[in-house]
């Protein structure tokens, strides 16, 4: 039998609909929980570097460009997996790629303690960047999938912070390690414990079940349907009371199965988008990268011990953890665009007072305000990325602006940052980062899309609306 169009539509609909009326359970905290720690092992993977980089640098006697160099090529493999990744999710499933991703990146950052030079722990390290592409967009855009419209952010919030935890915990396992062992070996060692969020994969394949939303997409609806059904059980019997009808999510108008390509981004109805997107987002990882990155670094340059900078660090990167619960509640209450100026706007401010000389709790005061404003304002940005996107360009379209945000932010600026340091000193340098957070607010405040409050469906309704109208799709104000 045949079914048409409008059923396949219909179909999807209703899962949509079964979706928005779920009470939160532990069933979706389960979900929001296995997606968190997606990111929690990625963090330790990534904070191995920034921690790693004082020995390195002193052991394999590494110039200024030289850790540049490093810390941007494995951005730069982030860059180039993102956006393919994007595809592949949208193409098979995010929980396939996710689960890909979780391997390939454990599986090198293993293989960068074994690094006999400088120049094949280059290479192995962009390698290992293309693993940590896969994972950035997908919790995200499942969460997104899965929980209701006024609840996404907040959610978002707790797996943001769980990334924070993971390099709130590098610095500190450096702590541990580093003192133990000769700084020729220490390193080696930090990367392979490093790698054991392999086995995380497995909990992943187990726990974390497919996008139903995804899935209706596909036609794969008995699946779709078995998720949901799950959902709605357990609901009923935490809760003891039958659920309310469901309200109809209607506007889904793109044809089922309809093959959504990487050009739509750039195309009339949501080129304003991602472009909008893009600048904002690139004012939050260059902060996120200086911060993350080159604190034990900088504190090392102005005369502390390693193991006193690790602490420090371990100070700074953990003030991100609440700010990241902060900015999910406060992106719920007044909006994704209200708190990405209120966080980046407080940001800026920390990064042009880090870098005026003064005390060292001063200098780490600012530093906190960098870490819990600057990194805090990830899980408002990267729930409205999901949110901007229609399903079957969700993880493609939030890859994308990652990808471009990240080259700017976490290649082009972190390469440059050391340099900036040498050349012109720690206040200017800092001047400069500001400066890109400040424009980031701008943008934000002229020209982006506020999402806050409507379904996944009235939001791709939207989109698809916005193409009808005359000047609207170029002015992305108007669309919402």
């Amino acid at each position: 039998m045949t079914i048409n169009v409008a059923d396949k539509i219909a179909a999807q609909e209703t899962i949509a609909s079964r979706l928005e009326r779920l009470p939160v359970t532990w069933l979706t905290w389960r979900i929001v929980i296995v997606a968190g720690l997606a990111w929690f092992t990625e963090a330790l993977s990534i904070g191995s570097l920034g921690v790693s980089l004082p020995a390195l640098r002193a052991t394999l006697h590494l110039t200024p460009g030289d850790v540049g160099a490093l810390v941007a090529f494995q951005t730069f493999g982030v860059v180039i997996g993102l956006i393919p990744a994007g595809r592949l999710a949208d193409r098979f499933g995010r929980k396939r790629i996710l689960i890909g991703g979780i391997i390939w990146y454990s599986l090198f950052t293993f293989l960068c303690g074994l690094a006999p030079s400088y120049d094949v722990l280059l290479g192995v390290r962009f390698l290992a960047g293309l693993g940590m592409g896969a994972i950035f967009p997908l919790p995200y855009a499942i969460v997104g999938e899965f929980v209701r419209k006024n609840h996404r952010t907040m959610f978002n919030g707790f797996m943001d912070a769980c990334l924070s935890v993971g390099y709130f915990v590098a610095p500190l396992l450096g702590f541990v390690v580093f003192p133990h062992f000769s700084p020729t070996v220490s390193w080696r060692i930090f990367f392979m414990i490093a790698a054991s969020p392999i086995i995380y994969a497995w909990f992943v394949y187990w726990l974390l079940p497919e996008s139903p939303r995804w899935l209706a997409r596909k036609g794969r609806m008995a699946e779709a349907e078995t998720i949901v059904a799950t959902m709605e059980a357990e609901a009923i019997r935490l809760t003891g009371k039958q659920l309310p009808a469901p309200v109809a999510q209607t506007g889904m108008t793109l044809p089922a199965g309809r093959a959504a390509g990487f050009a739509q981004l750039f195309g009339p109805r949501l080129i304003g988008r991602t472009i909008a997107r893009c600048v904002s987002a690139t004012g939050v990882f260059f902060m996120f990268y200086v911060v993350m990155s080159y604190m034990p670094t900088i504190f090392v340059a102005h005369g502390y011990k390693f193991a006193t900078s690790l602490i420090f660090t371990a100070i700074i990167t953990g003030a991100a953890i609440p700010g990241k619960l902060a900015n999910g509640w406060v992106a719920e209450r007044l909006g994704r665009r209200a708190a990405y100026v209120i966080f980046m706007g407080a940001a800026g401010t920390g990064a042009l007072l880090f870098g005026i000389p003064g005390s060292i709790i001063g200098t780490v005061f600012y530093a906190c305000v960098m870490s819990f404003f600057g990194t805090g304002a990830f899980p408002a940005l990267k729930m409205s990325l999901a949110e901007q996107y229609p399903i079957e360009l969700r993880a493609t379209g939030a890859a994308t602006v990652e990808a471009v945000s990240r080259f700017f932010g976490g290649v082009v600026g972190v390469y440059a940052l050391p340099v900036l340091l040498h050349r012109y000193g720690l206040a200017t340098s800092f001047i400069i980062i500001a400066v890109v957070a400040f424009i980031g607010v701008a943008v934000e405040l002229t020209s982006t899309v506020e999402t806050r409050g409507k379904t996944l469906e009235e939001l791709e309704h939207n989109v698809v609306a916005s193409s009808a109208g005359a000047g609207v799709a170029n002015n992305p104000r108007n669309v919402v």
